[in-house]
């Protein structure tokens, strides 16, 4: 059974995997900082971290190309942290289990993979560490806590870079061309409730099985929404005595997972609330997609109830009544989500209900002229690496570009990268004939800026 160490291009899998053996969720990445910084030192690159946790590493022009316009490889170093409910797994401190498939895919094993951005910083220090390559004056930028409110590029300082073009490898659709994004808000909300005293056998209902997803380019797939199915299942079955309620844990992903304590009067109501939940689990299914087919609804028993929500028919009201999904399409780019919210997580903790929310939306995406040099030169190369021109697209997530953008105005940029799919999800995926492609792309882009395509 081969690993991703048997894998073509072998640096960038090889760099992947070292990767793969840090740690590094949002907030957590004093390691892979550490591990870039050493590594650019062994390439005899000279590196820098900044205030934020953003580290520059150069690399010298090829010989007689040093006068043509640096370019800046950009990617970010966390990783978001989801696992399966059965999966053991600490992301501060366990490394990433991959497996390589037979139908040409890499994924972890019941966790987030990580390709989302590893396989873009992987595919960046590759070309640090090739010698072979033609390219221009190159700057690798890795930034920090990307998933987590793009902390690293907000905090970014003008004039610590001094490239003219940046090449976003944050992309996950092979062969296009990312022009444009969406940015986010986080909203939360807190609803504070009394509790009375009762006591009652404990059930604990569970609603589980989902696909999730990343809250901004799979909000339209109706893979449904683990607190909002949780919500109308309580009300469904008419469930008062509600004890604790919680669902989700990251902002940017679509809640796979959610549960309530409920108290019930005894074993028979029990048996039959679970009836009820086997037609609930039908119905709404019917409205889910069909990789969303795997969801169930299960009453467990549980620990004793002593005391439950007053008014627990607000908290669900306002869980079925919050917006969530699509809000809005683009009138301009056909199938681009324009305006979204994701009921990303509810917690009840010191007698209050909290419920965090992502709210993302996009205007109109700039309309590049389509001879700029640095669109001109990937749609020409990428013709001849995949047979046909590349397309311009805007992607419904979040990328670093346009906030790069306000603290050097005069860049020129675009986003690709290798297709990965399930990204903020366990299911998360990388098509590894993909990456070998984007690395091809690359190298052959870099040349073509070398020999002062870039300049016409």
């Amino acid at each position: 059974m081969s690993t991703i160490l048997d894998l073509q291009p072998a640096s960038v899998w090889h760099y992947f995997h070292q990767l793969t053996q840090i740690p590094r969720p949002s907030h957590h990445e004093e390691a892979v900082q550490q591990y870039v910084l050493d590594e650019a030192a062994r390439l005899g690159l000279s590196a820098e971290r900044d205030a934020v946790g953003n580290i520059r590493v150069r690399k010298p022009a090829s010989a007689g190309h040093e006068g043509t316009p640096g370019v800046i490889l950009q990617g970010h170093l966390d990783m978001v942290p989801q696992k399966n409910a059965d999966k053991v797994h600490d992301f501060t401190r366990d490394p990433i289990t991959t497996q390589v498939h037979a139908d040409g895919r890499v994924t972890a094993d019941g966790t987030t993979l990580g390709a989302d951005n590893g396989i873009g910083v992987a595919l960046i220090l590759a070309v640090l560490a090739d010698r072979t390559p033609v390219h221009p004056p190159l700057e690798a930028l890795f930034t920090s806590s990307e998933e987590t409110g793009m902390v690293g590029a907000k905090g970014l300082q003008g004039g610590w870079l001094k490239g003219h073009y940046l090449i976003n490898l944050d992309y996950e659709d092979e062969g296009e061309l990312c022009i444009g994004c969406a940015g986010g808000v986080d909203g939360s909300y807190t609803l504070p409730f009394s509790t009375r005293a009762v006591r009652m056998p404990g059930y604990r209902l569970l609603v589980r099985g989902l696909r999730g997803g990343h809250s901004g380019v799979d909000i339209h797939r109706l893979r449904g929404n683990a607190i909002r199915i949780l919500a109308q299942v309580l009300v469904a079955i008419g469930a008062i005595n509600i004890a604790d309620l919680s669902g989700g844990n990251l902002r940017n992903a679509i809640p796979r997972e959610a549960q309530a304590l409920i108290g019930l009067p005894d074993e028979a109501a029990a048996t039959a609330v679970r009836e009820m939940l086997a037609r609930l689990a039908a119905e709404i299914r019917q409205g889910l997609a069909q990789d969303s087919q795997g969801l169930e609804l299960v009453l467990e028993p549980a620990e004793e109830v002593t005391q439950v929500i007053e008014d627990a028919q607000r908290l669900l009201d306002v869980l079925r009544v919050l917006p969530n999904g699509v809000d809005q399409m683009s009138p301009s780019m056909p199938g681009l989500v324009e305006t979204s919210t994701n009921l990303a997580a509810v917690r009840c903790k010191d007698g209050a209900l909290h419920i965090s929310c992502l709210l993302r939306s996009s205007s109109e995406p700039q309309k590049l002229d389509l001879a700029d040099p640095l669109v001109r030169i990937f749609q020409r190369t990428g013709e001849q690496v995949f047979g046909h021109r590349p397309p311009l697209k805007a992607i419904h997530a979040g990328l670093e570009c346009g906030i790069l953008s306000t603290h050097y105005p005069h860049w020129e940029m675009i986003s690709f990268g290798p297709t990965i799919t399930g990204a903020h999800s366990p299911d998360e995926a990388v098509q590894i004939d993909t990456v070998g492609r984007c690395h091809q792309w690359l190298l052959m882009c870099l040349q073509a800026l070398a020999e002062g395509e870039g300049k016409a």
